[in-house]
């Protein structure tokens, strides 16, 4: 399965930067991509009054997906009651597949004071693959993703909007989470400041197969029967010790 790489700049409206990312769509399905991902609120950003404008975007890539066959995994801003909602919309030809809200919310963005977090985790059949889908700032929770692995997901799909001046982390994390759970992970960020960390498709090994770093369509061919294989060959999952890991489930403590 081909997965695209959408790395997009935010543009002054919703709808200006949905003409581009329609343009970029199309380049990813002439080059054979079954799927997509799209950056973390990927039209609007931050920009709290532009999630009055999502329902229209996510109409217009609906039907993008309705002629190409495409499935796209779009970070959006929506509104939710008096606050709003990160969310990663997933949309296939037939309509919208999942949903998932970003259940980690990052202080340094201000989104617990303006955003209500995710209650579960979403997880579909793609392709071949069992898909997770994370946001951003969940990448620093490993918790979510090794959650995922038992559930037998192998490929994450991860919109982002992490600031470039953080990319070392970013990176770590990305390949981090791909080697311990043995699964695919793509990781598709903004191409404007304040973030424009690069996007990247990480292997099960944890190995690099591609990055994005300007604005523009990656496309890389992902192997269902790979994380499989691993996963038999090299045991890890199969080697947890659940029983010395009750501290996970304790509350924080700051000293």
């Amino acid at each position: 399965m081909k997965v695209a790489l959408v790395h997009l700049a935010t543009r002054e409206t919703p709808l200006a930067t949905l003409e581009r990312a329609l343009e970029l769509l199309n380049q990813a399905h002439q080059a054979g991509a079954r799927v997509a991902v799209l950056p973390e609120l990927f039209p609007s950003g931050y920009r709290y009054p532009d999630a009055a404008q999502t329902p229209v975007v996510l109409s217009q890539l609906q039907s993008f997906c309705a002629h190409s066959g495409m499935t796209l995994v779009a970070g959006v801003l929506e509104e939710a009651g008096e606050r709003y909602a990160n969310r990663a919309q997933v949309i296939g030809p037939a309509g919208v597949l999942a949903c998932y809200t970003k259940t980690h919310l990052i202080p340094a963005f201000g989104e617990p004071e303006a955003m209500i977090p995710g209650q579960e985790l979403v997880t579909l059949d793609l392709g071949g693959f069992t898909v997770g889908i994370a946001i951003c700032f969940d990448l620093r929770f490993p918790e979510l993703f090794r959650s995922y692995a038992l559930q037998g997901v192998n490929l994450f799909l991860i919109p982002s909007a992490w600031p470039l001046s953080r990319s070392y982390a970013w990176e770590l994390f990305c390949k981090a989470r791909a080697a311990e759970n043995q699964a695919y992970l793509i990781a598709v960020n903004h191409a404007e400041d304040p973030f424009g960390a690069a996007s990247l498709a990480v292997d099960p090994m944890g190995m690099e197969m591609l990055r994005v770093e300007t604005e523009g369509v990656g496309v890389v061919k992902v192997d269902s029967s790979f994380p499989t294989r691993l996963r038999q060959e090299f045991r890890v999952l199969s080697e947890r010790r659940p029983e010395l890991y009750q501290g996970l489930l304790k509350s924080p403590t700051s000293k």
